[in-house]
């Protein structure tokens, strides 16, 4: 791993160090304040538009990211010709969510649904961050977001503070989103040169977009659809303090995370650009054992101190969420490692694969969360996301290219022991 992927994952890094900080002592600030209740009715609202968000970009994060680090000039056309659908697509299916909620939800509750939505159009908008990860300029991002994302805080720990009205809550859930994407729309306009595009090449962008896209949004929705379908399964059956306590343990579980995905992402550039079969999957497996070895310390971490952690910042209302933070933290590196399969096949041009996987995938989690929530409540969600998060990883992915993914797997067993 050379000198530029490292820093480039370090300035991804101390983003999300920021963001730790405000889930340490806001989050967990504002959550002992209002709740479960409110605290699993703002979780609901955020986690429906983000599936409504992920289909609007149409694949785009895997696309831009993929035409950009093989071509900036093409990946930058690609960014522009692009963004009207995504606001069609996003706006068409979200009317139908905000007309139900609003005939169906109490006033209090549709606040916040008209809250994630205008906040998940602007993430949805906001694609100009996967060009400066792309070209290995992370530490744009990491300005930006953590601008907005102090804002956001300094806004929610006042509300706390000061025991203002719950519902002002809805102010920093747009905030930072918003202050994050104006900044970077205003770098990128800066830094790159506008282009007049042909209708013919628009033409072409917009049906590459739609084509390859179809099939990734599929995939995408699938792996977002069954990563949610826990917490909404469990407002379901089980009601929204249920979800609340429920989304406290997934946040620190998947905490960490960022860790893992920087380092992933730095790296797939050059995975992307190798086109010696035998190098890029020697690459590939080196960064799934870099992945392990990450995560291993950290799941021992949460098991000894997860229980303490829980009580003193969340208070006892939500220590139900302990066992089910050990659970999730695995299923976190299950989920990375996944993620670098996944991504694996995408530069295999595996897409179609991708999104009829996800599909069985999604459905599986679908059978298995109905199945563990009704039975055990929110043990059960999270073990559902276990066994899902596992059969992703193994099973369905094995099935691409004979056995190409297991090649992988088994290469990085190899790379551990020493013999690859």
């Amino acid at each position: 791993m050379n000198r530029k992927i490292i820093f480039n994952s370090l300035w991804m890094m101390s983003e999300k160090i920021v963001s730790i900080f405000g889930l340490i002592f806001v989050t967990s600030f504002v959550a002992k304040y209002v709740g479960p209740d409110i605290f699993g009715n703002i979780a609901l609202a955020l986690s429906i538009f983000q599936l409504i968000q992920l289909a609007s970009q149409l694949g785009s994060d895997v696309l831009i990211f993929k035409r950009l680090s093989r071509n900036k000039k093409s990946g930058i056309n690609l960014i522009n010709v692009t963004s009207r659908i995504r606001m069609i697509v996003y706006m068409a299916l979200s009317v139908p969510v905000l007309i139900f909620n609003y005939f169906y939800m109490d006033s209090n509750s549709f606040f916040y649904v008209v809250a994630a939505f205008i906040a998940c159009f602007i993430q949805a908008m906001d694609v100009y961050s996967i060009y400066y990860d792309a070209t290995l300029n992370s530490k744009i991002n990491t300005f930006v977001n953590i601008f907005g994302l102090i804002v956001s805080l300094l806004f929610r720990w006042y509300i706390a503070f000061m025991m203002l009205n719950p519902l002002w809550l809805c102010l920093p859930i747009v905030v930072a989103p918003l202050v994050s994407m104006s900044i970077r729309l205003f770098y990128f306009s800066r830094s790159t040169s506008s282009q007049v595009i042909s209708k013919k090449f628009k033409k072409k962008y917009v049906k590459y977009m739609l084509g390859a896209g179809s099939s990734l949004v599929i995939s995408s929705l699938s792996v977002a659809i069954y990563t949610r379908l826990s917490l909404l399964t469990l407002g379901a059956i089980d009601g929204k303090a249920a979800v609340g306590i429920y989304s406290v343990a997934a946040s620190l579980a998947t905490s960490w995370s960022f860790i893992l995905n920087s380092l992933i992402t730095s790296t797939l550039p050059s995975i992307f650009s190798e086109l010696d079969e035998n190098k890029a999957i020697k690459k590939t497996a080196k960064l799934n054992l870099i992945v392990v070895l990450v995560s291993v310390p950290v799941i021992l971490g949460v098991f000894i101190l997860g229980s303490f952690f829980i009580n003193y910042f969340y208070g006892v209302a939500y220590l139900a969420s302990y066992t089910p933070l050990n659970i999730l933290t695995f299923s976190t590196m299950l989920g990375a490692l996944g993620t670098v399969s996944a991504r694996y096949i995408a530069k295999h041009a595996g897409y179609s694969f991708l999104s009829k996987k996800m599909l069985l995938v999604a459905l599986f989690s679908l059978i298995v969360n109905i199945i563990f929530i009704y039975q055990y409540g929110i043990i059960g969600a999270a073990v559902a996301n276990v066994l899902t998060q596992l059969l992703s990883l193994t099973l369905f992915n094995y099935f691409f290219k004979r056995g190409l993914i297991l090649r992988l797997h088994m290469a990085t067993l190899l790379f551990w022991r020493g013999r690859y």
